[in-house]
């Protein structure tokens, strides 16, 4: 274990060895580089003070004495930096390393790099050896001009040496610092490998009892890092282990359960025929009482489990099937398969029964849902191309005919519109796309804003509407919704009730719940309809409803938006005497 903490403390401290080692080689040349380049931004401000300070003698042409006595002050203000003032055409007019008849003797400037950019681009700088001086300077230059007139050039040359000094003096910082850093980080490592070292031997001893077959041994190393991670892995695989041997000797009972508890019907035999289980799904399903030690036949009397059995225990190939099974009005799609038999005994069969009743009922509610959707935009497109071929055929000329078939083509119109309309709320409704917006809201005012819009259709027709507060209380629901609920519900009442008859809406409670209830005394609605009026297209009297102008989806509407909601639509009917809705929305229908 010693070992183990040497190789750990080892490898941290050379890893920090190895980043420390990286960061100094990555910051040297950066601490230069912004050193240089600090040193050339303080020399071109000093440049362009030392431009400001010359450009009057240079416009005015003063005598050169003055410019040497300028540069002269500026270099002792500045000790280690040499001024020069260099004329447009490269002549050294004043020098703090030179003056008087040495002026003379130095050469042209012209050509110096920070020369020429100051007279290209209005500032230089350049580093290289200077044959005046004899050291690296780092040359910067600015141009002098006044009134857009180009009078000199003003530069400031500092020796690269001095920032090679302050490079070194950060350099030494900087390696102490590192240094420092190395050795914390080095007692650090050899701190944290000790307390690393205890619980890893706890860990290792406990795997040492697991590896013997002792499972009770368990690692009481308690941390929240990666150590402790692993000794609960350890702990949680041995609890597993345990919880399987365990599990092994009941795995027979347990398989039993599972199969009863299976939602599809499973019936196994062996190469005889004789039923050798028969999971409880299916003998709920198909009624079968004690299948287990019979033969197939007496157990399932359908043929068509027979023929698939037989097929299966003669090819030993997976088979497919579909049965209706009549006594309990049921539809099973059947996969069956080689059962495996005793050593040396043939295969026996096993059947899967999956209840298909709702899809098929589903995909026959599709078709039909295709076939009268089709069957109701055919209706009103075949009267508007006839009323069209009578159009062009010549009743254009005849105004009053003419007249009568584009009102006919606009009621077929509208009534496909109001059609599409429906088809597209229900597609919206199903699909969720608009989710309820959840309020506090009164029923009774609801109701009475139904009655009041629809007060018109009903005074057209002689009849009496009314509405009725019975005392109900606040819901929280969509109250847009519940609107529309109201307004297909009382409509339909209104269309389908004679004229002179009795419509009335009221609003009560019950249970904490808020109920409306529309009873009217129209024809109402015999028994074998009722199942089925809230299904699409569905109608009492076909001929009748397509006289009125319904579309046959409105109850349909009405349904997906109380399910929406929460609530519960209900219909009681007595023909000749009347029919009655009864609309349930919980008080919290939001949390229902």
């Amino acid at each position: 274990m010693a070992g183990l903490r040497a190789r750990i403390a080892a490898t941290a401290v050379a890893a920090t060895a190895a980043a420390l080692l990286a960061v100094f080689l990555l910051v040297g040349p950066a601490v230069r580089a912004r050193s240089i380049e600090e040193s050339r931004e303080t020399l071109q401000a000093e440049a362009a003070l030392l431009a400001r300070l010359v450009d009057e003698p240079l416009a005015s042409g003063r005598e050169p004495s003055l410019l040497d006595r300028i540069v002269d002050d500026a270099a002792r203000e500045s000790p280690g930096r040499r001024f020069t003032i260099v004329a447009p055409d490269g002549r050294v007019l004043a020098d703090s390393a030179a003056s008087g008849p040495q002026l003379a003797t130095l050469e042209n400037h012209s050509q110096r790099p920070e020369v020429t950019q100051a007279i290209a681009f209005g500032r230089g700088s350049d580093i290289r050896r200077s044959a005046t001086v004899g050291d690296d300077l780092l040359y910067v230059a600015v141009a002098i001009r006044r009134g857009g007139r180009l009078l000199g050039v003003s530069r400031i040359a500092r020796p690269v040496v001095r920032v090679e000094q302050e490079v070194a003096r950060l350099r030494r910082s900087i390696v102490w610092a590192l240094a420092i850093a190395f050795l914390l980080t080095a007692v650090l490592a050899l701190a944290l490998s000790a307390s690393l070292a205890g619980p890893l031997r706890q860990i290792m001893d406990s795997a040492r009892r697991f590896a013997a077959g002792d499972l009770s041994a368990r690692s009481r190393v308690d941390r929240a890092d990666e150590m402790g991670e692993l000794a609960r892995i350890l702990n949680h695989s041995a609890d597993q282990l345990q919880a399987r041997l365990t599990e092994l000797a009941r795995e027979r009972a347990r398989a039993d359960a599972i199969l009863s508890s299976m939602d599809e019907g499973l019936l196994a035999v062996d190469h005889q025929g004789t039923v050798l289980l028969a999971n409880e799904s299916l003998c709920r399903g198909l009624s079968l009482r004690h299948p287990a030690g019979r033969h197939y036949l007496e157990a399932v009397r359908q043929s068509e489990v027979a023929a698939l059995v037989e097929e299966v225990l003669r090819t030993g190939a997976r088979r497919e099937a579909e049965v209706h099974v009549h006594h309990v009005r049921r539809v099973y799609a059947l996969l069956g398969g080689p059962f495996p038999g005793m050593e040396g005994a043939p295969h026996g069969a096993v059947v899967t029964f999956h209840d298909i009743t709702d899809r098929r009922r589903v995909e026959q509610i599709r078709r039909d849902f295709v076939a009268n959707a089709s069957h109701e935009l055919r209706t009103p497109l075949t009267s508007i191309r006839g009323f069209v071929e009578a159009l062009e055929d010549g009743a254009l000329t005849e105004p009053a005919n003419a007249q009568r078939f584009l009102a006919k083509i606009r009621l077929h119109a509208e009534r496909m519109a109001a059609l599409v309309g429906d088809l597209l709320e229900l597609s919206r409704l199903e699909s969720g796309e608009r989710p309820p917006r959840w309020e506090w809201v009164a029923p009774m005012e609801i109701v009475e804003d139904v009655v009041a819009s629809l007060g018109e259709l009903a005074a057209s027709k002689q009849m009496t509407l009314s509405a009725r507060d019975a005392g109900v209380p606040e819901v929280e629901t969509d109250g847009e919704r519940l609107r529309r609920i109201l307004e297909n519900i009382v409509e339909n009442a209104i269309k389908y009730t004679p004229a002179g008859g009795t419509v009335e809406v009221t609003a009560q409670e019950a249970g904490g719940s808020a109920v409306v209830v529309v009873q009217d005394d129209g024809p109402g609605i015999a028994a074998e309809h009722l199942p089925r009026i809230f299904e699409r297209f569905y109608r009492v009297d076909k001929a009748r409803s397509r006289a009125i102008g319904g579309t046959g989806l409105g109850l349909a509407i009405v349904r997906h938006l109380a399910e929406s909601i929460g609530a519960r639509v209900s219909v009681s009917s007595d023909v000749g005497v009347g029919t009655r809705f009864t609309v349930t929305v919980p008080a919290g229908a939001k949390s229902a």
